[in-house]
């Protein structure tokens, strides 16, 4: 043990912030965005994105203007989310409720419709500050990996050597990746370089995500 003389400070530096935030009435409105989902991905071609990417199997992905369409549920999905952005965003840099004022959010977002078997590889999101995903339906309960979200670690070389002086540390300077289920009405917001993946989904009713990357600009000098 240190000397009763002994001081010295602890700094959580590299940090990564992670929002979580439950929507009011969830079931309400996500029974009416589930409906438009597989509406329009009965549509084919119409509403799918049309980049393909190989780090997808198994699911439809949208096109990437979701935030624009004027179904209720859907304006009303996003005056949450852009509510919780703007919250993360204030409160992670200091801004006033002045410099808030002058910032605009802009985005891609768009909405995913995974099948049995269906994933989505290793990515991140270039070209945008903060990522979202939002739960409208996380289909059939079964194992634990299945239609899992991992985190993945940015610190590359994090892991090099594991002993107990460090394999047991807390939030914020845990070591490794970091893993969850999605719970319908659930809204993660994480840093879009964060590598993540989502594991094979082993359900048979449809998951159904919505997810975002966002940006920031000031409306006017600052």
């Amino acid at each position: 043990m240190p000397p009763q003389d002994f001081r010295a400070s602890i700094h959580p530096l590299y940090a990564v912030p992670l929002l979580e935030a439950h929507m009011p009435d969830a079931a309400r409105v996500n029974r009416e965005l589930a409906e438009l989902f597989l509406a329009l991905e009965a549509e084919g071609d119409r509403h799918r994105d049309p980049t393909p990417r190989d780090t997808q199997n198994g699911l439809f992905e949208s096109n990437f203007y979701l935030h624009q369409r004027q179904e209720p549920a859907v304006r009303e999905l996003f005056a949450f989310i852009d509510q919780a952005l703007y919250m993360l965003v204030q409160s992670l840099n200091g801004y006033s409720d002045a410099q808030m004022a002058n910032i605009e959010l802009e985005m891609h977002s768009w909405f995913h419709v995974t099948r049995t078997n269906g994933f989505q590889g290793l990515h991140d999101h270039p070209n945008a500050s903060w990522s979202a995903i939002y739960c409208v339906d996380p289909g059939d309960p079964g194992p634990a990996y299945s239609g899992a979200v991992r985190f993945h670690d940015p610190r590359v070389a994090a892991s090099m050597h594991r002993d107990p002086g460090n394999e047991n540390m807390q939030v914020p300077y845990r070591l490794s990746s970091w893993q969850l289920n999605h719970k319908a009405g659930q809204l993660i917001a994480f840093p879009s370089y964060l590598l993540h993946e989502v594991f094979p989904y082993a359900g048979q009713r449809p998951r159904i995500i919505v997810a975002l990357n966002s940006w920031c600009r000031w409306k006017a000098g600052r």
